[in-house]
């Protein structure tokens, strides 16, 4: 399932096609990204593919974030606590197309999504330092600092049901397609 984020940013599920054309501005920035997340410079495609071929949607999940048609980042899930209603959720967008935001939408439309499955909260595990993507998850309504770790900040965010509340103007809604 697709899901429309606005006119220009649709969010499609990742797959070994749009996994390929993702990898090179994946791998472009790849060092940048190790900063934040534990990846080895090494990083390979066959990784991804294999990821693709043993996820299990909906809460094992990643989008790929396409900009005017042209993939440009992705958006995922993990670490679904069935019990406490909550997920991780994660997001990255090639050095290109970042400042436009494209990260902001695409996290509200997963947000608005996961609402519709019932999903109480939405976590976010941040390095100390990475002062962009603070910044992006402090804006999100309703974030709160959960707790500090060694090296890394946990953010949770609640998440609505879709018709339980009005949508904030400029708020962005998800349209599954």
């Amino acid at each position: 399932m697709d899901l429309i984020v606005n006119d220009s940013i649709r969010l499609k599920p990742i797959d070994r096609e749009n996994a390929a054309l993702l990898f090179p501005l994946f791998k472009a920035d790849l060092k940048e990204i190790s900063q934040w997340f534990p990846f080895d410079e090494d990083y390979k495609l066959e990784y991804d593919l294999a990821y693709v071929d043993e996820k299990v949607p909906p809460f094992d999940e990643t989008f790929v974030i396409y900009r005017n048609g042209e993939p440009c980042g992705r958006v995922g899930l993990y670490d679904h606590d069935q019990s406490k209603g909550e997920i991780y959720l994660y997001y990255w967008v090639a050095s290109p197309f970042r400042r436009k935001h494209i990260a902001l939408d695409s996290v509200l439309a997963v947000m608005d999504y996961l609402g519709s499955l019932g999903l109480k909260r939405v976590l976010f595990d941040v390095k100390k330092g990475n002062e962009y993507s603070i910044a992006l998850i402090r804006s999100l309504p309703g974030a709160v600092l959960l707790s500090v770790e060694a090296g890394g900040l946990i953010y949770a965010c609640p998440l609505r049901r879709p018709g339980s509340e009005k949508s904030e103007p400029g708020s962005t809604a998800p349209i599954p397609v």
